[in-house]
């Protein structure tokens, strides 16, 4: 295995040498001024599919993926299954497509809709289906949007949305983050009033549940989970551009109720929906502020606090729908140096802190991270490796030292490498965990991101773990990921 890891890692730093080596010798071949090919289709077939009717636009984009990893879910060399094979392997291909459309009622209503499909094909492990599973189509956007609501300056979409413009993300982003990248939505009502030329407010109520058909019925449905909990939420999100001090402010309230059956794609038992699905009624409050120091120096703060109620991680499986006291803490800054020249050199640091439950206390200190469920700074760290612990991105103290550049207009290089602790022993006497370690370990990423023209696009991304202390010795092997990604849109 440790020499597959080994040819696996060569193969992906001779081919992104190549690629960077390539993309140097076309930009010193091609003038500075000159833009990226576009390959697009002759005018009239463009405007016959993006906008077929004067009350009609339409548009749609497919994505192929390639993954390869070892030890994501365990850290260990040596996982089998029931059956004796190899479980730690993982080697799987994802294709995605979507279509979307927009019906415009009038000046300022639309209606919004988009299907999308994924399915996957499987290598290994073996446990995973060797055919193909063409899956369902779901509905994952179905919203009505209306500018001046009410006659007021205030726009507001009701209905199943995407919500990625609150911040960065940190907390909102993903309302579905058990499928992973095929959707995003949140079942919501969002009314963002504009308070100013640069300062808005959104308020959004959010009722998220878990299975895909719940109100929308999927075609071909597979009874798939795409919420860890039954979820209703608000949020009210303040952003003041009006000065050259970004501020934002929020509250975010969040009732998660446990869900109690098996779903085929996420819980396949009773241990692990204990597990992960788990009561809790948690309100944030917190804010951001950003800006520039001079040319060169950026920043961004931003903290939260959470109380209310939780289920502890650290409790017993059976123990999933009770619940104690919660107070936990949150905050996530960044220091950015820009060196202003031709390809675009910058140099970040940042660190992030999310509280850890403490076993020894009364009540729980966990910092929740809502609907932050993303893989924000790893592929496979968030989704993957936590698997371990609560599947939660928590009780973490995280050190980043990236690097980004462009070398030329199309290629984006983007390397970090994360230093990872464990805030509390939160797991003490659990197998997979010491009792008293906090280190998590090391962990190195790249990405290539290159532009084939205006509409196709792709990206090179790998991965390399080394866990520390934190992880018992039987869950200390190293981990690789591997992705190779296509996107095309029409």
């Amino acid at each position: 295995m440790a020499q597959n890891r080994t040819i696996i890692v060569l193969v992906f730093v001779f081919l992104l040498a190549g690629l960077l080596v390539a993309a140097q010798v076309q930009a010193a071949e091609t003038p500075a001024s000159t833009s990226p090919a576009s390959v697009q289709a002759s005018p009239d077939l463009n405007d016959s599919f993006h906008n077929p009717a004067p009350w009609l636009t339409m548009g749609a984009d497919v994505r192929f993926r390639e993954h390869y990893g070892e030890n994501w879910t365990a850290l260990n060399n040596d996982l089998t299954d029931a059956k004796g094979n190899n479980a730690a392997d993982w080697h799987f291909e994802r294709y995605r497509a979507r279509w979307w459309m927009s019906l415009k009622a009038d000046e300022n209503t639309s209606i919004n809709t988009r299907f999308t499909w994924e399915f996957r094909t499987y290598d290994k492990p073996e446990s995973a289906a060797q055919a193909t599973d063409f899956d369902e189509i779901i509905m994952d956007n179905f919203n009505v949007s209306m500018k001046k609501f009410l006659d007021m300056p205030v726009t507001a979409t009701i209905g199943r949305q995407d919500i990625m413009n609150l911040g960065q993300g940190w907390l909102v982003f993903d309302g579905t983050p058990v499928d992973g990248s095929r959707t995003f939505y949140f079942d919501a009502a969002r009314f963002t009033f504009d308070l100013g030329e640069k300062t808005k407010l959104d308020t959004i109520y959010v009722s998220n549940m878990p299975k895909s058909d719940w109100w929308l019925k999927p075609i071909n449905d597979r009874d798939k989970i795409v919420t860890q909990e039954e979820e209703q939420g608000a949020i009210v999100y303040l952003t003041d551009k009006s000065t050259p001090t970004q501020f934002e402010g929020y509250f975010m309230f969040k009732d998660n109720n446990p869900i109690d059956d098996i779903a085929r794609n996420f819980i396949t038992s009773t241990a692990k929906l204990q597990q992960y699905s788990k009561k809790a009624e948690i309100y944030t409050f917190g804010g951001a502020v950003s800006g520039s120091i001079n040319d060169n120096w950026g920043y961004r703060v931003e903290g939260a606090v959470q109380t209310g109620k939780s289920a502890s991680p650290s409790t017993l499986v059976t123990a999933y729908n009770h619940t104690e006291d919660l107070l936990a803490f949150g905050e996530k800054s960044t220091l950015e140096y820009s060196f202003k020249d031709d390809i675009d050199n910058k140099l970040h640091v940042t660190y992030e802190y999310l509280s850890g439950d403490n076993p020894n206390t009364k009540r729980v200190e966990s910092f929740n991270p809502l609907w932050g469920q993303w893989p924000q700074w790893s592929e496979m760290y968030q989704p993957y490796i936590t698997q371990l612990e609560d599947n939660l991105v928590s009780n973490l103290h995280r050190l980043d030292f990236g690097h980004k550049f462009k070398p030329n207009s199309q290629w984006e290089i983007l390397t970090d490498w994360n230093l990872l602790w464990a805030d509390q022993n939160t797991y003490k006497g659990n197998p997979h965990f010491t009792d008293d370690g906090n280190f998590r370990g090391h962990l190195l990423t790249c990405w290539a991101r290159y532009n084939f023209s205006k509409q196709l696009k792709g990206n090179l991304v790998g991965e390399y773990f080394m866990p520390g202390n934190y992880y018992a010795k039987a869950n200390n092997d190293d981990a690789l990921y591997f992705h190779f990604t296509v996107e095309y849109t029409f």
